[in-house]
């Protein structure tokens, strides 16, 4: 025998020795079933993700950049008993019977006919029936919400539940 070792394979024109208990067929083989358990897993995430990422959405285009401005209508009453729209062109203190009208002028000034929306802010001292008297006029006027301003007491917190 070439080399010197008795009873060796031999490989590429070298021989290997034998080791005395260990059968000499090794075993060349590679074990590719943990490649396939990672090559079905990445499958199975492609397959789920694809059509994900090709759906479009159309979605519309926004006519205005920036949102609007809420245009609300804000009508005060003084510790006198005088009315006050905020915001109109013809500012000033307002008689009961002008009232309806100059809230038709203002609701119609907004732009949004459909949001006939009141803020009611009214001074603490003010009798009831003078509030009264301008919710009649503007439920005349067509306002179908009346919401009131006030203020919080000293040391209160707003809370959202």
């Amino acid at each position: 025998m070439a080399g010197g070792f008795g009873g060796g394979a031999s490989f590429g024109g070298s021989v290997l020795p034998k080791v005395a208990g260990v059968d000499s067929d090794v075993n060349a083989d590679i074990n590719v079933t943990p490649m396939i358990d990672v090559m079905l897993v990445l499958l199975i995430i492609f397959m789920v993700v694809t059509p994900a990422l090709a759906y479009e959405a159309k979605l519309p285009k926004a006519k205005m950049s920036a949102p609007e401005k809420e245009e609300r209508v804000t009508l005060g009453i003084d510790k006198d008993g005088k009315y006050w729209i905020e915001d109109v062109p013809k500012p000033g203190p307002i008689p009961l019977n002008q009232l309806e009208s100059r809230l038709k002028e203002a609701y119609a000034a907004r732009g949004n006919p459909d949001d006939h929306t009141l803020y009611l802010k009214a001074d603490n001292n003010v009798e009831y029936s003078v509030v009264l008297s301008a919710i009649d006029a503007a439920r005349m006027a067509g306002a179908r919400r009346i919401g009131t301003i006030t203020e919080l007491p000293k040391g209160a917190r707003v809370t959202r539940e």
